[in-house]
């Protein structure tokens, strides 16, 4: 007794642990985190703990027990590694042989390079998972040093081609090659293939075999990830493709049924924002959406098993941010910084200016950590969830080199940031 009294004080006095960060979007897939910002009242303090580079790039890196797991491309090769979250110190790196962008890829060549693909990370096998630029999806088992455990070509398997025009815009297409983070469920690996076979296949997550195919056939898109939902009781998958929002079961004996599409194309092939599932309802949105949506866009959508439809349109979006729900209000970071009520989407504040970038995250504290401007950090106050205004309380420049397109991420006490070249800075919140 005496024993569990002790662990339990030494356990208070540390305060909680914090979850990991081992996922696209991080623990909960919802940009949301279990610790504080640091903000003591009057001032955010942040110290530099480390930088080093890893390689180009724009995968978010993810955390998983205090190691950071990331990937570059460095002199023809795509490099999976691990370094510890407090010294940087390398534990593990495997490499093969790649290319520096996708095989079909066209447009915007000065402004990414390296795999974008955000690594995915297994609790129950410890392996994580990886996909670069030009298709290679990869199993590595981190309990092992990295080791490689299977290997696959997307595109020598299902032979997607290059990503065509849309309307008058059709000679500014854009191919960025394999970009969206594959995502595990169950024994699932699930991953957004593109071709004939299926827009999204699913593997065994063990042994890299393909179980079944989608329905739906299509392109695949450039979305950040796949979301998962329950519609109606039934377990289903989502995600914003080249030209649409797909939803489809995920239930024994219905795998890869389609429960409806979403017509959502984008000029420039830039569907690029990560769906935000909250209960029935799904928050899609664009900068470049196209045709009658010339301007950014964002649409709340209802789904059912009948199929999919419109709640409410503003416009509203991000060129990366993904949308952030909490306390009935959503976050989302574009040229500004804006707060838009969930039920109706009207904006109730915005504020500051953050170019492409904008990622947020929310701490336990009710602060969001938004990152964009080139390594502009801002620090903003939502801890009064009726307010209307826009609250800044500390701004902290970061990395200023090159663009940043990699998602800011929070854990253990660290904010890590990450720019197209491969840097990775990490600061230490707190004195």
């Amino acid at each position: 007794m005496f024993g569990l009294t002790l662990f339990l004080c030494f356990c208070t006095s540390q305060g909680t642990f914090a979850d990991d960060w081992n996922h696209w979007r991080g623990h909960h897939r919802d940009d949301r985190v279990s610790e504080n910002s640091g903000w003591t009242g009057t001032k955010w303090p942040l110290t530099e703990a480390w930088k080093i580079e890893v390689g180009e790039g724009s995968t978010s890196p993810i955390v998983v027990d205090n190691h950071v797991i990331t990937m570059g491309y460095v002199d023809g090769r795509e490099i999976v590694s691990a370094y510890d979250l407090k010294t940087a110190k390398q534990t593990w790196s495997q490499s093969y042989a790649a290319s520096q962008y996708g095989r079909h890829a066209v447009g915007d060549k000065g402004l990414y390079f390296g795999p974008t693909a955000s690594p995915e990370f297994d609790e129950e096998t410890k392996y994580v998972y990886t996909l670069g630029c030009d298709g290679d999806l990869a199993c590595w088992n981190t309990a092992n040093a990295g080791a490689e455990v299977w290997r696959k070509n997307l595109y020598d398997i299902y032979k997607m081609e290059q990503r065509p025009g849309e309307g008058e815009r059709h000679r500014n297409r854009r191919d960025y090659g394999y970009i969206c983070a594959p995502r595990v469920y169950q024994n699932w690996l699930l991953v957004e293939t593109g071709g004939n076979t299926g827009t999204v296949c699913a593997f065994d997550k063990r042994s890299g075999k393909q179980i079944w195919a989608s329905e739906h056939k299509n392109y695949a898109g450039h979305s950040g990830g796949i979301v998962t939902m329950n519609v109606e009781g039934i377990p289903c998958l989502g995600i914003l493709t080249f030209q649409e929002f797909l939803v489809m079961r995920l239930d024994a004996d219905h795998e890869g049924e389609t429960v409806g599409t979403y017509a959502w194309p984008s000029a420039y092939a830039n569907n690029l924002l990560t769906p935000t599932v909250h209960d029935d309802k799904v928050l899609i949105s664009s900068w470049h959406s196209f045709g009658k949506r010339a301007n950014p866009t964002m649409h709340q959508v209802r789904v059912t098993l009948k199929g999919i439809e419109k709640v409410w349109e503003q416009p509203v979006s991000s060129h990366l941010c993904s949308p952030l729900i909490a306390n009935k209000r959503i976050y989302i970071g574009g040229p500004e910084l804006y707060c838009l009520d969930f039920k109706n989407g009207e904006t109730i504040w915005k504020g500051a200016g953050f170019n492409y970038g904008g990622f947020c995250v929310l701490t336990q504290d009710d602060r969001l950590v938004v990152l964009g401007n080139r390594g502009k950090m801002r620090l903003i106050d939502t801890v009064d969830h009726q307010q209307t205004e826009y609250r800044e309380l500390a701004l902290k420049k970061t990395l200023t080199q090159d663009d940043i397109w990699s998602q800011v991420v929070i854990n253990n006490g660290y904010i890590l940031c990450k720019d197209v070249r491969g840097r990775i800075l990490c600061l230490k919140i707190g004195e």
